[in-house]
């Protein structure tokens, strides 16, 4: 999977941007609240992807947030969501704010959203919102005001290693209450590598 692409902004429209990378231009799929939040023409971004594969087809889409790529992943996974309207979806509500219908079961607001209608929200908020609810209980314990990466930074770096999400939670939680849960990110790793190994 291409994690991220670094390079140079060569153009940007609501819903497409174009970087040259070394004379390479990706063409990514963005989401408007995305595409709100980008620099200018000619400057450099890191943007995180993912590579949507079809038979015919591969498409790359971008986010500047590692929690929105993570909602997007597991809206795609829900029978019946696409990859163009899982993007639809996030621009036109907030990752705060999508979290809170979803725990709330709340289908009316979810609805109100273009393309999604009751029934699609009750399948979105079946499917996935144990999910976001176990991941909200986890990061509503940890005292963040000390570090300046998020808990989804730990996931992605140690999913990537092989562990599961229940091993890394267990370790974090043990890190928050010896109250060491602070430092960069590597310090951080590397305690909770000590933890569950």
């Amino acid at each position: 999977m291409i994690d991220s692409i670094t390079g140079i902004i060569q153009r940007k429209e609501p819903t497409n941007l174009f970087i040259d990378m070394n004379g390479l231009v990706f063409n990514i799929s963005i989401c408007l609240r995305d595409y709100e939040q980008l620099p200018g023409l000619n400057q450099e971004i890191t943007i995180l992807t993912y590579l949507n594969v079809r038979e015919d087809l591969m498409e790359l889409y971008g986010f500047l947030e590692y929690e929105r790529r993570r909602l997007f992943i597991q809206l795609i996974g829900v029978s019946g969501i696409g990859p163009r309207t899982a993007i639809n979806l996030l621009s036109n509500i907030s990752v705060a704010s999508f979290k809170d219908n979803i725990i709330a079961e709340d289908v009316k607001s979810l609805s109100l959203i273009p393309g999604i209608g009751p029934k699609t929200a009750k399948r979105i908020i079946l499917d996935i919102r144990e999910k976001i609810t176990k991941d909200k209980a986890t990061t509503d314990n940890l005292d963040t005001s000390n570090i300046n990466f998020t808990y989804d930074d730990i996931y992605t770096a140690l999913s990537s290693l092989g562990y599961r999400k229940n091993q890394i939670d267990k370790a974090i939680k043990q890190l928050t209450k010896e109250n060491s849960f602070e430092g960069n990110i590597e310090d951080v790793i590397k305690s909770i590598l000590s933890i569950i190994r």
